[in-house]
């Protein structure tokens, strides 16, 4: 898809920038469990998405918040991030003013009527519209001695990814003159396990996810672990920090799920839920 790109040109002239969407491997692949130095899910647990759902679109790339937009991709399509085997393009900007565009911003929405498939089956965008999500995972844990847990999870929050930095903190893209700059929009799967809100050491856990399957059934819903209180699990995690209004598990991961917006791989975002 190539969107036209907006505003005047500068001295520099103009350059392209090409916009895509990529899981990483933990959601192509599996997410590991802890080997030595390597990071992964405590305690020897393994997680293996089969979906990972999302409703992407009003992206958004312009000199600065208040500027007018340089590029946008304005509709929301439904993406299987699980099924990529790498950064699949979605967009491109062309003529765009070859000087940083520091405003780099997109959103997960609920799916309702206008949107539409990106790379996502036609049964997955159904899946999507009847449950009013805009991200939607199902998947299996396993553990060594332990039958596997399957998981099937709906999420129908918006979040808005804003102030998009690079790993190194730069904001946005530098557009080249005359050349191309790489705008990916990163989704985070290892998010959705995090055992704490806020704190930059944060570990990977399962083990409270797997103890709330209530009806011993191998799958753990969104209501069993809204029947776990915080307050039930270990005090070294899940923390939640100053945050209002998060009690459950099914609380923590509903929050957790707004965090999955990343941008160039490693970049971090604002997020504004609703």
């Amino acid at each position: 898809m190539v969107a036209a790109a907006m505003g005047c040109g500068s001295d520099n002239g103009t350059g392209t920038v090409r916009v895509s969407v990529w899981g990483e491997e933990y959601i192509q692949d599996m997410i590991p469990p802890v080997m030595g130095a390597e990071a992964g899910i405590e305690n020897g647990w393994t997680v293996r998405y089969t979906k990972f759902l999302v409703n992407l679109g009003a992206v958004r790339l312009a000199t600065s918040a208040s500027a007018a937009p340089s590029g946008t991709l304005a509709g929301f399509r439904v993406f299987d991030l699980h099924t990529l085997t790498g950064p699949l393009v979605i967009g491109t900007f062309s003529n765009v003013s070859a000087v940083r565009q520091a405003d780099v911003g997109y959103a997960l929405a609920p799916v309702d009527a206008s949107s539409s498939a990106g790379n996502a089956t036609a049964a997955d965008v159904t899946l999507m519209r009847a449950g009013s999500y805009a991200v939607y995972v199902e998947g299996t844990a396993s553990k060594a001695g332990v039958a596997d847990v399957r998981f099937r999870w709906g999420f129908t929050g918006r979040t808005d990814f804003y102030d998009c930095h690079d790993s190194t903190e730069q904001p946005g893209v530098a557009v080249p003159t005359s050349g191309t700059a790489s705008m990916q929009l990163t989704l985070h799967g290892d998010h959705l396990f995090y055992d704490d809100l806020q704190s930059p050491d944060a570990r990977l856990r399962f083990d409270a996810i797997a103890a709330a399957d209530a009806n011993g059934d191998r799958e753990v819903t969104l209501d069993e672990l809204g029947a776990v209180q915080l307050t039930t699990l270990p005090m070294t995690q899940y923390s939640t920090g100053p945050l209002p209004n998060v009690r459950t598990l099914r609380d923590f991961v509903t929050h957790l799920v707004s965090t999955v917006g990343h941008f160039n791989g490693e970049g971090h975002c604002q997020e504004r839920r609703s």
